[in-house]
């Protein structure tokens, strides 16, 4: 997976304690064949420097200048104790290796960046067997545990085995990228300097809303995480009930830079969708003017007077079956941005509303826990480099 801070710092640190091992005992140990292991460090905006190693350090689960695993060591090492005699006196190997990574995962639990504390087993109950024992979850559930804020992170490879000698590595993708999220409260899809893509779960609002239960939302949780970003590093939105990619600027210059191409229509989006119903065409277009319906808000209307342009350009992906009935999967272009486009779009233009569209759609809540709307796709330049950019996402649904 792509960085999910910056580097710089941490590797400076990394160089140190490469320097170390390299004239320790350890780190001649590591040079065994097949003895070598990732390690990470995680440096904290108080200047605080955390150190990681991933599993096992030469066959231990904890060593000092480390942090310490995610889970009781001792009950750790009684469910193996136990497992490894049953394992040793059984032919159901794979049956029993299951087993035992239920047990031990019960035993893991992170500490969150709003100072919750999770069970992994019941966050990621189908995690793959060492899901928790990587140098990032250690290292930022740590820091949340002690009140420290993340700043800076990188991991290495030292040692012999599957991956190069002293090279850098990010968090892996199968066993960090289901787990970090949950951590650190963002689904990171790329970072710089400039600006952050993020993954925005269904149900979080883009901006605070008014009140204090809806000051949660994408803008204060980048915020949080990244110590030197603006008050405000929104530069479009998503609909609470949508699903999928945005990206906020993290510096002033890069938040007006981009606003200005969302604002001029240089940035290209397409969101993926469900409808309740089927739809026979391979695509078309829709040009419905839409405006708020002053006497329902935030309900939007289509209004052939008096509503605004609205266009949106749909392709047919596939036709499915949901509980019985007859859906259509649809890729959604919108070529210009009104609120709830889509929404209204599909239900008054398909007549088809999206599946879970609570306002425009009430019939399809029973038919989905949630809105079947993911912004999926999102191109755009860079607002410094001038870079083409593009990121795209597997459907949530």
């Amino acid at each position: 997976m792509n960085p999910i801070l910056p580097e710089q710092s941490a590797r400076e640190e990394c160089l140190k304690l490469i320097e170390e091992l390299d004239s320790s005992p350890l780190g001649e140990a590591l040079m065994k064949e097949s003895h070598g292991r990732m390690f990470g460090i995680l440096v904290c905006t108080d200047g605080t420097v955390l150190r990681s190693f991933s599993g096992e350090l030469e066959g231990e689960l904890s060593a000092e200048g480390f942090v310490p695993p995610l889970f009781d060591i001792a009950k750790y090492r009684a469910i193996l104790y136990s497992y490894d005699r049953l394992i040793k006196s059984s032919q159901d190997h794979r049956s029993l290796s299951r087993e035992c990574w239920k047990e031990l995962q019960a035993l893991y639990h992170f500490t969150c960046f709003d100072g919750s504390v999770l069970k992994l087993s019941s966050v990621l109950p189908n995690s793959p067997s060492g899901t928790g024992d990587c140098c990032a979850p250690r290292l930022l559930s740590y820091a949340y545990s002690h009140n420290k804020r993340p700043a800076s992170l990188c991991e290495f490879f030292y040692g012999s085995g599957s991956m190069e000698h002293k090279s850098f590595h990010t968090p892996c993708d199968s066993r960090c990228r289901p787990l970090l999220p949950h951590i650190i409260g963002l689904d990171i899809i790329y970072q710089d300097r400039d600006i952050v893509v993020v993954n925005k779960p269904s149900g979080m609002l883009s901006i605070e809303g008014k009140g204090e239960d809806k000051q949660d939302c994408m803008a204060s949780r980048v915020r949080s995480f990244f110590p030197s970003c603006i008050s405000q590093p929104c530069i479009h939105r998503l609909d609470q009930a949508t699903s999928g990619l945005m990206v906020l600027g993290l510096t002033k210059d890069a938040h007006d830079r981009l606003s200005r191409d969302f604002e001029n229509r240089n940035v290209h989006k397409e969101y993926e969708a469900l409808v309740d119903g089927l739809i026979l065409e391979q695509s078309g277009t829709i040009e419905l003017p839409i405006r708020l319906d002053v006497d329902n808000r935030p309900h939007q209307i289509v209004d052939l007077e008096n509503g605004k342009p609205a266009i949106t350009d749909w392709v047919r992906l596939s036709i499915e079956n949901i509980s019985g009935s007859k859906v259509t999967r649809l890729r959604l272009i919108p070529r210009t941005g009104r609120t709830h486009q889509l929404r209204v779009h599909c239900a008054s233009g398909l007549k088809c509303p999206i599946l879970g569209d609570a306002l425009y759609g009430k019939e399809s809540i029973k038919k989905a826990p949630r809105l079947m709307l993911q912004a999926r796709s999102l191109s755009f330049r860079h607002p410094v480099t001038g870079i083409p950019m593009s990121f795209v996402l597997d459907a949530d649904f």
